[in-house]
């Protein structure tokens, strides 16, 4: 009786199934994915001039955002802090009150500048009719104020959801006072220091830039240094309030 060799089955070769990266966490909640957008608006919007006007003398010039009150440059640093709190994994999942309502207060304040910034361009534009001028804000400016507004409602939706998972109850301790003052103080000493530099950087630009730059040292400063007051602040009060 003959007996059949046995035989190796070998099963058909299958590819290790490779785990794909997929979209960043931001893209997949709806509110989180509105303040991503909110602050490339705001972003984009900044970036772009506001204004374009005419001038018997000069013709049609384009304004840059960062000309006269600077509001681009404070537009720019608040679309870079909304960005960072959207992004972050750390800051969105965070339930500390700060974090939480960031997003809403970026945009209410957004939406106050933008507003004022309109006014004060439309007075420049009436002015311009005695010398014969006039001009329009350009598209740039209403996609900053589309990015404000947008900030403001992903914002409010926000705290609305999280609500119930943070504390929004603010005890006055010696730390906290102590904070709030080493903040103020640093706020002011940044701020300063901020435009000194600034100041030297662009002593041989032109207007516009160095406009620019000094809203943005001053501003960049001025949250460094209200962070390490803050930080230096709250230190002192807590020894203090231990001994």
């Amino acid at each position: 009786m003959d007996h059949a060799e046995p035989t190796t089955r070998l099963s058909r070769f299958t590819p290790t199934a490779q785990r794909g990266r997929g979209l960043h966490a931001a893209f997949k909640e709806p509110t989180r994915l509105t303040l991503v957008a909110a602050a490339v608006l705001l972003l984009v919007g900044s970036a772009l001039s506001w204004v374009e006007l005419w001038l018997p003398v000069r013709g049609w010039f384009d304004m840059s955002s960062f000309e006269r009150a600077n509001d681009g440059g404070i537009i720019l640093e608040l679309a870079l802090l909304l960005f960072a709190i959207a992004w972050s994994e750390r800051a969105w999942s965070s339930r500390l009150a700060v974090l939480v309502a960031a997003p809403a207060v970026i945009g209410i304040i957004s939406v106050i500048d933008l507003r004022v910034a309109g006014e004060t361009i439309q007075a420049y534009i009436d002015s311009l009719w005695t010398q014969g001028g006039h001009g329009y804000l350009l598209p740039g400016f209403w996609i900053t104020v589309g990015g404000g507004t947008l900030a403001t409602i992903g914002g409010v939706v926000r705290i609305w959801r999280a609500r119930h998972e943070t504390r929004w109850t603010i005890g006055i301790r010696r730390t906290t006072v102590a904070g709030i003052v080493g903040g103020v103080i640093g706020l002011v000493i940044g701020f300063a220091s901020g435009v000194t530099l600034g100041q030297h950087i662009t002593a041989n630009s032109s207007t516009g830039v160095t406009g620019s730059l000094l809203i943005l040292f001053a501003i960049g400063f001025g949250f460094a240094g209200t962070w390490l007051g803050a930080w230096a602040g709250g230190l002192i009060g807590s020894v203090t309030e231990q001994s």
